[in-house]
């Protein structure tokens, strides 16, 4: 633990005048991953923890994540002072904003149609699904065998292919998922930071921000921040982050004790 130790004495030495703005990613952060996106729970006890932190009067906090929001919430107990970012900031949520962004909603024709053209190509695959998030289309492959992950990603590649040629979509890798989003400039970071700018509005108050993220896609994110505030990586695959911590029970362990130095 002594990650959670090192970040802890960054965030007891934060500068006095910033409110606090706690910021996470979900799968790998907050709750172990699942082979099924669908079986993902969030533990009690980090309910608690999560709930505690949204309704503190003194910091904002919230949850960036690749899954939809509707299904965040499903999942993640909060008072309505939570922000929540979904499909990995194209749509915000939150205490006096709501955000969806334009590319979205034209790019869902094209999701539609891949998803149905994926769910038939890989259906013989065991372990291999495919998730339709409206806006967005994920192969999860964590399940599969190397031989049936490699035909599954070979598949995706060539049905993708016309998708990204011509531009409506991009493909955002992940740790045993490939995903494919709306062809536009639009990142973590970026919601991290109109959720910062949001805060600063609101509460006439400067923000000093902590990120917490485990993934690639969290780059962005702490990229976002860079020396401003406080940036944690989950395990070992983001390398942007100031201090790292080893998993889940980490991320609460950090979470328990700065609610209990506050």
């Amino acid at each position: 633990m002594r990650g959670v130790e090192r970040a802890l004495a960054a965030w007891q030495s934060r500068p006095p005048e910033g409110r606090p703005i706690i910021l996470m990613d979900f799968d790998g952060t907050l709750a172990e991953f699942n082979v099924d996106p669908a079986a993902v729970t969030l533990p009690p006890p980090r309910q608690i923890l999560v709930q505690t932190l949204s309704q503190r009067a003194d910091l904002s906090a919230g949850i960036v994540s690749g899954r939809r929001i509707s299904d965040l919430r499903e999942r993640v107990p909060s008072s309505s002072s939570m922000f929540f970012a979904g499909l990995h900031g194209l749509e915000i949520e939150g205490p006096g904003i709501r955000f969806a962004h334009a590319a979205a909603a034209i790019a869902a024709p094209a999701v539609s149609l891949l998803a149905k053209d994926l769910r038939r190509a890989v259906r013989p695959l065991p372990g291999v699904f495919v998730e339709d998030k409206t806006y967005s289309v994920v192969l999860h492959v964590r399940g599969a065998s190397k031989a049936d992950r490699l035909h599954a990603t070979t598949r995706f590649n060539a049905l993708a292919a016309p998708f990204l040629s011509e531009g409506t979509l991009r493909l955002l890798p992940g740790d045993h998922i490939l995903e494919l989003l709306p062809n536009v400039d639009w990142t973590k970071g970026d919601a991290v930071r109109t959720i910062m700018r949001h805060v600063e509005d609101e509460t006439r108050e400067t923000v000093w921000p902590v990120y917490i993220g485990d993934d690639a896609t969290d780059e962005d994110a702490f990229e976002e921040i860079g020396n401003s505030g406080l940036t944690i990586a989950v395990g070992r695959r983001p390398a942007g982050a100031a201090f790292q911590v080893d998993g889940p029970p980490a991320v609460e362990c950090f979470l328990k004790s700065i609610l209990a130095t506050e």
